[in-house]
This record gives structure tokens, C-alpha cells and sequence, in this order.
């Protein structure tokens, strides 16, 4: 299966379509509505990212936010990767426990709908990226 090789990659990828879409005139506002700070924590290799909804910024890490997560998302890469490429159902990957959740979750699910129109843009970063090899 397809994961990131280190840790930037969740940055660089999933931290990307998220600067992209807090531009978006549809999606941004209702992202920074939410008032999440969803930190997405993977394994494989161990890797995180902060996105920080309500002021339209993403952090490497943790420790680089200025603002303390509200609510968390642990995976490994290999479900954040296929995820974003529109492979995997968010709630059906929580039921069967490929993906853990806690603190103010729900209003982010609630737009996993919404961040469908960015499923083609992160495919797009891969390739211009070369990143072939992440592609399912």
C-alpha cells in the first residue's frame, strides 16, 4: 500500500490541499466556521500535522501551533493518502477503528462531504510533485 516516506510528506500534502482550500471561496469559510484545531496524527512513518480551521493556517506540529488542537484524527499514512485520493469512507475507516477520533470531531466530519472538491487537486499535487508512487 501507498504511504508517505517521512514526515514532511503529511505536511506538504495534506497541509497543502488544506492551504488550498481555506482560499476556496466555498469551502474556506466553512472550514474556518467550524472552529476545529484538528491535529491528524499518523503513524507509518509517525508524522503530524495542525490545521488550524479557524485561522486558515496548517503547522508541522504541535509544538509549532500557537493555538492547542481541539480535536484529533490518528491513522496511519496509508489511510490519510488514500483518503485524500477519494478511497476511503471516512466513517466507515472510524467504525472499523482505521481511524480514531476525540475532542470536538463532529464539526469537522461534519464537511468531509464538502472537501470531496479537492480530492483532484490533491491527486494533481502528487503527480506535479512526481509522486507517482503515492497514487492508488
Amino acid at each position: 500500500m501507498p504511504s508517505f516516506t517521512n514526515q514532511n510528506d503529511l505536511y506538504t500534502f495534506v497541509g497543502g490541499i488544506f492551504e488550498k482550500a481555506y482560499q476556496d471561496p466555498e469551502l474556506g469559510p466553512k472550514l474556518s466556521g467550524t472552529g476545529a484545531v484538528l491535529l491528524v496524527k499518523c503513524t507509518d512513518p509517525d508524522s503530524e500535522v495542525v490545521l488550524d480551521m479557524p485561522n486558515k493556517k496548517v503547522y508541522p506540529s504541535v509544538a509549532d501551533s500557537p493555538v492547542p488542537p481541539n480535536a484529533t484524527m490518528r491513522m496511519n499514512t496509508d489511510t490519510a493518502n488514500r483518503f485524500w485520493q477519494g478511497k476511503v469512507n471516512m466513517t466507515l475507516a472510524m467504525a472499523k477503528g482505521q481511524v480514531k477520533t476525540e475532542g470536538a470531531i463532529m464539526k469537522v466530519l461534519k464537511l468531509v462531504p464538502s472537501t470531496k472538491s479537492l480530492f483532484p487537486i490533491y491527486i494533481d499535487d502528487l503527480k506535479n510533485a512526481g509522486r507517482d508512487d503515492l497514487l492508488v
